[in-house]
């Protein structure tokens, strides 16, 4: 497994490295967007947003943008090994492909953390937003990773048996900007909490907004719903990921293209 780590962490570097022009693209696109949609609501409704309004913002902005880059990675990695015609060499690695995959996405998010951080503070510095930054933002944040990385196996899956998931991609990355604005604490809150159990995403966030927001611990159920989420979607990413691979190679599919 070393190895696989090594060799995975060197090839997100050089990526990184040989093509700068993608990265500077990936942190001006992030940065723009949002300005986007600060400047232009706040012409619209011809008022500043609130304080409360817009560090919510900033944060279920900066989960979209690790959410769609950790979703996306491993199924893009499919459709690229499988133009390549190099998915079969993957695939007959002595690790099994699904851990394979699952390094490769850690390590590319790693990288992707680098220009993040960077678009992070410049929101901050534009929009005057304050955050109580604490250690315990970092759990319910790597949570919301490991969701996401199961989230890409079901779609690195289904690149296994189609090939092609581009506008697949687009949906999910799209919905996914629902699904952190989940409502959790609204009327009835039975049901939202157990929406936040089933929908992806949506208790980590609601946890992560609410430890920036406050000096508590955060609340005992959105802990709660926020492992068993994440359990729940790497567990289902694992097992889907497993049988479209078994099926690929019953149907003789992994060298097609």
């Amino acid at each position: 497994m070393s190895g696989i780590v090594t060799a995975e962490w060197r090839r997100s570097l050089i990526l990184a490295v040989r093509y700068p022009m993608e990265t500077i693209s990936t942190m001006l696109t992030m940065f723009l967007v949002f300005a986007g949609l600060f400047y232009g609501s706040s012409y619209i409704t011809s008022s500043p947003i609130g304080a409360g309004r817009l560090a919510t913002i900033v944060v279920g902005y900066t989960i979209w943008m690790t959410m769609m880059s950790a979703t996306s990675d491993m199924g893009w990695s499919v459709q690229n090994e499988a133009q390549n015609g190099t998915l079969e060499q993957v695939m007959m690695a002595p690790r099994a492909a699904v851990w394979v995959f699952l390094v490769r996405a850690v390590m590319a998010i790693v990288v992707f953390l680098i220009p993040l951080v960077v678009v992070v503070l410049a929101l901050i510095a534009v929009t005057g937003v304050t955050f109580d930054w604490r250690a315990a933002a970092l759990a319910p944040f790597g949570m919301t990773l490991v969701t996401a990385w199961g989230m890409g196996l079901l779609v690195a899956a289904i690149a296994l048996i189609f090939k092609r998931v581009g506008q697949v991609l687009n949906i999910v990355q799209f919905l996914l900007l629902f699904v952190i604005m989940v409502p959790i604490g609204r009327q009835p809150a039975l049901l939202w909490h157990g929406v936040a159990m089933v929908l992806p995403f949506t208790a980590q966030v609601a946890l992560l907004r609410q430890l920036l927001q406050s000096v508590g611990p955060g609340s005992g159920s959105l802990w709660f719903e926020a492992v068993f989420n994440m359990a729940l979607w790497m567990a289902a990413g694992i097992l889907g990921f497993i049988g479209a691979d078994r099926l690929a190679r019953w149907r003789g599919i992994l060298g097609h293209y």
